[in-house]
């Protein structure tokens, strides 16, 4: 018989734009025994209350007529990286179009509820919710405390084999091997559950370790099976349109990739991924369209940036090459639109000015105007010239002109190894200065958080490995610039490792970038420069 839930002592914030439906499931919640109960209407500002309250339910009402619907709080709310482990995130929808409820799935809330639904149907999900959250509690606070291996060791003593619970331990176990590179401990345990149970979970990430540790043959006939018999399952599409690319079929994964994104349009990352195709393989109309749609979410998405008005504006570019008379002058007028556009929405974006006269400048030298290109391109240097930290004004060209293909996943002897038992790892300076680089491409990739862990890895195998302690300090300084409401924990960490970073003997650019750190830190937040705060190390 299973233990009884103490709902009275678990926190639960309500989040809904109705106040009738907000009373009615406050009543519910009260008549089930919670006795925390916190009622809001939904706006922005929500996401403060979140971050400051140490929830243990959060139950947010997703409304389609709302101008800040829930999906985007629970989008939001991950960005920012204040949904804790241990707290349980459930979504109420009355919206069951396929795009909202796929787009849903892909943010990962713990539960979705349909409604209307009734004081049963809620009871029996938070009963299953809070007992689950429960025998998994020492795993998530260990996870939440950023102790890794303490998590993987965890996962193996805290329940017993025969709870019902084990099994998505276990699953949570290869998830943290696979983030912390094991690729092949990680699809050890993906393949045991994959194969007895053919769940859609282990089968997508055994997939996905089958493609980082480079076996695309494998990783693609799993994947296609995978999405014959769930065609929904569109995070399957995005891998597997990666795995093509990597094998030298780009047209291929660029017809995987809109199928993806037919099935789910509101997810701006695979509409940014599938423009960046549609360029290389110069389908400038699938590009356009998907970089069109990209910009329309841009407006109530919080992974808001100039990016897809950039690369839009360079669709219009090369169109403009290709066409002649009026088309070609509709194409010159809409690059210059959604410039003016992008440095409207993002004023305060000191790079996107330099970013913008590179793409004048190569504009002006398709239409055979040197003398205009070369204003643009000497504007350009002029402003990197006062923007905040280095500016590679040829990289910045490149990734704006010519969108490069994904990094390759790492060879199997770069990936570093977390040992099973949770302990530090041998000394290995070697292995220190591979991982260190695997979290720069990380980085670079967008991954911050990952970034962390692969230097904070580094930092395992060498404590002498000055790289990864200043890659470390500036990502946590940039951290707590980005995320006001864990500022104070982040700086902690960023002057711990500025501190150690300190007793090393620092030469040349480890002695400058640790001086620069040093200054920044004495800045206020708000006075920090957007973007990166310097260069990785590698």
């Amino acid at each position: 018989m299973p233990a009884p839930i103490d709902y009275a002592s678990l926190k639960v914030l309500l989040i809904d734009s109705s106040g009738n439906f907000r009373a009615t499931i406050k009543r519910m919640l009260e008549d089930i025994g919670f006795k925390q109960v916190t009622a809001e209407t939904i706006s922005p500002a929500v996401i403060d209350w979140v971050s400051e309250g140490d929830y243990d339910l959060i139950l947010i009402g997703h409304n389609i007529q709302d101008r800040y619907s829930g999906l985007q709080l629970l989008e939001e709310a991950r960005y920012r990286g204040v949904i804790k482990p241990t707290c349980s995130w459930v979504l109420m929808t009355s919206d069951a179009s396929q795009q909202s409820v796929l787009f849903a799935i892909e943010i990962q809330p713990d539960e979705v509820l349909t409604k209307p639904f009734t004081m049963v149907q809620l009871r029996r999900r938070l009963q299953h919710l809070c007992r689950r959250r429960a025998a998994l509690a020492p795993i998530e606070r260990a996870v939440e405390r950023g102790a890794v291996n303490r998590a993987i060791s965890l996962c193996d003593t805290v329940l017993p084999k025969s709870d019902p619970n084990y099994t998505q331990a276990q699953l949570i176990k290869g998830r943290l091997l696979l983030d912390s590179g094991d690729y092949t401990a990680a699809k050890a345990i993906f393949e045991r559950y994959y194969w007895s149970t053919q769940d859609l979970q282990p089968g997508y990430f055994l997939a996905r370790c089958h493609f980082l540790l480079g076996e695309y043959e494998t990783a693609q006939q799993l994947l296609e099976r995978l999405i014959a018999e769930h065609d929904l399952l569109t995070p399957a599409y995005d891998l597997l349109a990666q795995v093509l690319e990597a094998t030298g079929n780009p047209l291929e994964a660029q017809e995987v990739l809109r199928k993806g994104a037919q099935r789910s349009p509101l997810g701006m990352g695979r509409q940014l991924e599938l423009g960046r195709l549609g360029t290389l393989n110069q389908d400038l109309s699938v590009a356009e369209h998907a970089y069109r749609k990209a910009v329309q979410l841009c407006e109530q998405s919080c992974h808001a940036s100039p990016v897809p008005f950039l690369q839009l504006a360079n669709v219009h570019r090369l169109q403009a090459l290709e066409s002649g008379g009026a088309e070609r002058r509709d194409h010159i007028i809409e690059v210059e639109r959604l410039l003016e556009r992008a440095q409207r929405r993002f004023r305060d974006d000191s790079r996107l000015a330099v970013q913008t006269q590179l793409v004048k400048g190569q504009l002006h030298e398709d239409l055979k105007e040197p003398d205009q290109a070369q204003q643009c391109y000497q504007e350009a240097h002029r402003l990197a010239a006062a923007v905040e930290g280095e500016v590679d004004i040829e990289q910045m060209r490149q990734r704006i002109l010519a969108p490069p293909s994904p990094h390759p996943a790492p060879p199997p002897a770069a990936v570093a190894q977390v040992p099973e038992s949770g302990e530090k790892p041998a000394q290995d300076p070697v292995m220190s200065r591979k991982v260190n680089r695997i979290g720069v491409r990380n980085y670079l990739a967008g991954k911050p958080s990952q970034a962390i862990r692969y230097f904070g890895l580094a930092f395992e195998y060498d404590a002498q490995n000055g790289e990864a302690l200043l890659n470390l300090a500036q990502l946590f300084l940039e951290a707590a610039r980005d995320t006001p409401s864990r500022s104070q924990e982040r700086m902690r960490m960023f002057q711990r490792y500025i501190r150690l970073a300190q007793r090393l003997p620092l030469t040349g650019a480890h002695k400058e970038k640790l001086e620069r750190l040093r200054r920044l830190g004495f800045l206020s937040l708000e006075e920090l420069p957007e973007g990166p705060l310097g260069q990785l190390l590698r």
